[in-house]
């Protein structure tokens, strides 16, 4: 008897997409709220962030959930950007839309 629990996950082919399609969920004054929020938080690691996104416009978070998405994902919940405020269900599946969101204005 196996104690793993198995669960089969069905993954995006397109994350970028993904992400994107999520955020766009988001009222409209809130995610610009909440993106604005990111920009001026995230500037000093901005470059680095695009040039991540630039290097793996799919895929590029993945190295960085435990070292940075997770803490960006904190981030915005401590800052009246969670779950409740969003209207959302889970913020691991916004945040990363709304990093590339941000990167995207600078």
């Amino acid at each position: 008897m196996s104690n793993i629990l198995e669960h089969r996950m069905e993954l995006p082919d397109d994350w970028h997409k993904f992400h994107a399609e999520n955020i766009a969920r988001i009222e409209p004054c809130i995610r610009k709220r909440a993106v604005e929020f990111l920009r001026k938080e995230l500037a000093p690691e901005m470059e680095i962030i695009k040039a991540a996104i630039a290097s793996d416009p799919q895929e590029w978070w993945v190295a960085h959930h435990f070292s940075g998405m997770m803490g960006v994902r904190n981030l915005l919940r401590r800052n009246g950007f969670g779950e409740k405020e969003l209207s959302i269900d889970n913020l691991d599946d916004y945040a990363v839309g709304l990093v590339e969101l941000a990167a995207e204005g600078e």
